[in-house]
């Protein structure tokens, strides 16, 4: 990794090489250590370290962007160069302001140096407390183990000026029977807090139970959903609602609907930053302080998070949500968390009549974003209930449903939440299960 004093060393050449009305330049760096298992052998070992430079010049109203991973000092100048020349080529952007003045950005804990540290050789024996467990039942193991230290040093021309690194620890494994599999993961800033037996005895009792699946018919059911499903289901919302770009351009289910009921009275969901229990941080890609963002209370449609560019032009602050994308930045939640309940994830099950219980879901999508339609099939264990009992298995089913409709049938939450990254890792998310009286489900599958 570069580390501080570098990072910034650099954001002060790019400075000084630009005649810009306004700069920003930001580095975001990333090492990852990595080990892969299949068939319950570890086959890939892997470290991989990276860091970018990204430049975003404005000549009055007109933005140029410009990237590099050459951070030497006449790739800085040339990034800066190419930057300042593609915003005299563009036109003005009308709805732009300015880049956001400096504020106050706190410290928060969010490296750990175990994390940072963490060797092959324990990456590999968590690894093997997994496939010993599989071995016992039969089963192969597969799945990774990931620890990351991430960095990112931000600077602009009207006086922002800040530094973060970071770390996280990631385990996953898809364990795998004659005809059926079960999943499970977890996910920490402290690597050291993964329990790889947990890991272990979920993903493999998960399998056990799985194998010789039954069909069910398409249509509706009651459904509980364990946080890896509410994640997508969740990933939706975040993405196609609670962003103000897509609120001033109608196309949010938010637009027009604020301080309305829009899901059931048991649905409260926010963004904060600063929460320890999520992956935090202290500032966002445009260097301003993370808020609290107040997204839905008690199933009213409440706020948007803000970058700079969406809160200017309302006349409003930045929430710090600017979120690097595609060598850009847009409007996103970051560390959303679902208000959990009363009930135990057994208790939700206890009070199902008639349903499934889902663990996650595979490639998901949404048609129809103004009423959140999510499409998706089920992987890795789903499950008929009936009387409150698990019954039996169930061949991986398709969903079809509104998320706002689902929500609003909302019987259950539990009380346990868990650190959750959805099917496409858009976002890492605190959540509960949830029970839902109510969803309808399209397809059956042969699986």
């Amino acid at each position: 990794m570069i580390g501080r004093e570098k990072s910034m060393e650099i954001l002060h050449q790019a400075m000084g090489a630009s005649d810009a009305d306004q700069l920003e330049v930001r580095i975001s760096g990333q090492g990852l250590s990595l080990t892969r298992f299949a068939n319950s052998a570890i086959h890939q070992n892997l470290t991989r370290e990276n860091a970018s430079l990204h430049v975003r010049a404005v000549l009055g109203k007109k933005i140029g962007t410009a990237s590099t991973n050459n951070t030497d000092p006449e790739s800085v100048q040339q990034a800066v160069r190419k930057a300042e020349k593609l915003a005299g080529l563009q036109e003005d952007n009308e709805d732009f302001e300015s880049l956001p003045e400096p504020g106050h950005v706190g410290e928060i804990c969010n490296y750990y140096p175990l994390t940072a540290e963490y060797s092959p050789k324990q990456r590999a024996e968590d690894v093997r407390a997994i496939v010993a467990r599989a071995d016992k039942e039969g089963f192969s193991a597969f799945g990774s183990h990931s620890t990351v230290v991430e960095e990112l040093a931000v600077m602009n021309s009207l006086g922002v000026e800040a530094y973060d690194c970071s770390t996280y620890g990631y385990l996953r494994t898809v364990i795998e029977g004659e005809s059926g599999t079960g999943y499970a993961d977890s996910l920490d800033r402290d690597v050291t807090r993964i329990n790889p037996q947990a890991v272990a005895e979920e993903a493999v009792s998960r399998t056990a139970r799985a194998q010789n699946p039954r069909r069910l018919p398409p249509g509706e059911y009651e459904a509980v959903f364990l946080p890896y499903a509410v994640a997508d289901i969740v990933r939706f919302l975040g993405y196609l609602g609670f962003r103000a770009r897509l609120v001033q351009q109608g196309r949010s289910f938010m637009a027009g609907r604020f301080g309305d009921q829009i899901t059931g009275k048991k649905v409260t969901i926010w963004d904060d930053g600063l929460d320890g229990r999520t992956l935090n941080a202290p500032f966002d890609a445009e260097g301003v302080s993370k808020q609290r963002v107040n997204l839905i209370t008690d199933g009213v449609a409440e706020g948007v998070v803000h970058d700079s560019f969406t809160a200017h032009k309302e006349g409003m602050q930045s929430t710090g949500h600017a979120r690097a994308r595609r060598g850009t930045t847009m409007d996103m939640p970051a560390n959303m968390i679902m208000k959990p309940g009363s009930s135990s994830t057994d208790e939700l099950i206890a009070n199902t009549e008639r349903g499934l219980l889902v663990t996650r879901f595979h490639y998901t999508h949404c048609p129809e974003p103004r009423e959140v339609i999510m499409t998706g099939t089920t992987r890795d264990g789903i499950f008929y209930i009936e009387d409150g009992k698990i019954r039996y298995p169930v061949r991986n089913m398709r969903l079809t449903d509104s998320v706002l409709r689902m929500f609003g049938h909302i019987s259950g939450l539990s009380s346990e939440t868990k650190l959750q990254r959805d099917w496409w890792s858009t976002f890492t998310s605190l959540l509960p299960a949830v029970h839902v009286k109510s969803s309808r489900w399209s397809a059956a599958t042969e699986f």
